[in-house]
């Protein structure tokens, strides 16, 4: 990571921003190449180090940037959304707190082809409702799914439990290509790989059938998913 940074700013690049691997689409064909929560921790803390070194604004969607963001500065920086990592001021921490993390239905979503609306471009199947049939705002303001992904309360066992629920919240289109539940905790984060649904790696959670290798949603170790595929 560090050569290739380096050559980010070689190019006079301004920006460096490492996408998270979420499992989507023909990700999900790739999955055994997912880090584990050790491997995404150690790649947070070093891209964390090269953001103050390198000279370059270097980023990630990862939520849990966040998180890393503030213990390894012991708290003088935080990344309030996936774009923006800076000095953690009181206002600066007050909107991390209310913004910060998974943006899927907070601070943005996608638009299908068709006018289908879903929470994030990694979840192209969770069509919530459609452009040609309703304005845009009362989609965006009263649908329950949308509501539900702000809702920060309503996170399931780890994600819940976590005392940066607010800033991180983990990636809502990871668990939902783990588990099928919007709502599930993010199996790439290592405070959830210490706790009781401990895992190895994120794809232990998965196994392939039939003749296509297609990818089975397999639920282990986790509570009643509270939030499938939501049509409203």
């Amino acid at each position: 990571m560090p050569a290739i940074i380096e050559l980010t700013r070689q190019l006079k690049v301004k920006r460096f921003i490492a996408f998270n691997f979420i499992p989507a689409g023909r990700g999900a064909d790739a999955v055994e190449l997912d880090l584990t929560p050790e491997q995404r921790e150690e790649l947070l803390k070093q891209l964390f180090i090269q953001s103050h070194t390198s000279g370059i604004e270097v980023l990630s969607t990862a939520p849990q940037y966040a998180r890393v963001s503030l213990e390894c500065s012991g708290g003088a920086s935080v990344a309030p959304t996936h774009f923006y990592l800076g000095e953690a001021s009181w206002d600066l921490k007050v909107l991390a707190d209310f913004i910060g993390g998974c943006g899927a239905g907070r601070l943005y979503c996608a638009l299908q082809p068709n006018g289908d609306v879903s929470p994030c471009v990694f979840m192209p199947d969770v069509r919530i409702r459609n452009l040609r049939k309703e304005r845009f705002m009362d989609i965006w303001h009263n649908n329950r799914t949308l509501i539900k992904l702000r809702d920060r309360s309503s996170l399931q066992s780890n994600c819940g439990k976590c005392e940066h629920k607010f800033v991180c919240g983990g990636c809502r289109a990871r668990a939902l290509a783990y588990f099928d539940d919007l709502l599930a905790p993010d199996p790439s984060c290592i405070l959830t790989s210490l706790g009781p649904q401990a895992t190895a790696h994120p794809a232990d959670h998965l196994q392939k059938f039939g003749p296509e290798g297609n990818l089975k949603r397999i639920i282990c170790r986790q509570p009643t998913p509270v939030l499938k595929h939501a049509s409203d």
